[in-house]
């Protein structure tokens, strides 16, 4: 029992332990960029072939990639964007390479449901072994066991509260990344994932686009993002904590 109560109480400081991070732009980038801040978080802006677009890069934890994007179609005919054609590559420290999986806008929100799914999972069989324990401590020490319970409640709520802080923080470093807008007010997807979207002359739209990163490919990373037929190329370094 002893055992379970140590995995339990792993379970709940491995999630509050996940922290938040965006990506400096590197300073070799593929073509002209423009280096732009927005509240003191960094994101590349490129201009070309009848595009304004703008990326910047967060993660949450060492694999929950974000990649804001903000397209402002600067040219005389409507073209349509496809967040599923972006293509993310992870470099290792020997500069090998690795593609990352970029997620469709409903291919994301089943993987997070599905994963969100084994976290409660878990966090309902760690309760009922933490229940368990408490009712054994108290056929012991009664005492001991009050002290005890009360731990345990404050880890759960602890854990919850953590949990909340990560959604909104990462969500709020993502959005306010490449949040430059130097034309006009995007228009942005209620849940904040792109989807394919057509703009026409002098509209804008900006959301997010979820990657799940490799270990040791996170070196450095690469972004091609393609609109009106052209890829718009980033490279991304040098992770550093949201404070």
């Amino acid at each position: 029992m002893r055992s379970a109560l140590i995995l339990f109480s792993l379970i709940f400081s491995l999630s509050a332990c996940v922290s938040t991070y965006y990506y400096r732009s590197a300073a070799s980038q593929p073509g002209q960029k423009e280096a732009v801040y927005t509240r003191g978080l960094p994101g590349l802006r490129s201009q070309q072939y009848g595009a304004d677009l703008t990326a910047g890069l967060s993660a949450r934890g060492e694999k929950d990639l974000s990649l804001l994007v903000y397209i402002y179609n600067d040219s005389d005919s409507a073209y349509t964007f496809h967040p599923e054609d972006v293509k993310v590559t992870g470099y290792n420290a020997s500069n090998q390479t690795q593609p990352l999986r970029v997620f469709g806008a409903e291919e994301y929100i089943r993987w997070k449901n599905t994963r969100d799914m084994l976290i409660a999972s878990a966090v309902v069989i760690g309760t009922v072994v933490t229940v368990v324990a408490i009712s054994e401590a108290t056929s012991n020490n009664n005492h001991r066991s009050g002290r005890n319970a009360d731990r345990i409640n404050s880890r759960a709520e602890n854990f919850a509260i953590t949990l909340d802080w990560i959604d909104w923080s990462m969500y709020t470093a993502v959005t306010i990344a490449a949040n430059n807008q130097p034309l006009r007010e995007p228009v942005m997807p209620e849940d904040g994932l792109l989807r394919a979207h057509t703009l026409y002359p002098g509209e804008a739209i900006q959301g997010v686009v979820k990657i799940r990163g490799k270990a040791n490919f996170m070196e450095h990373i690469l972004v091609e993002v393609p609109v009106n037929e052209v890829y718009h190329k980033f490279v991304f370094e040098n992770r550093t904590p949201v404070r």
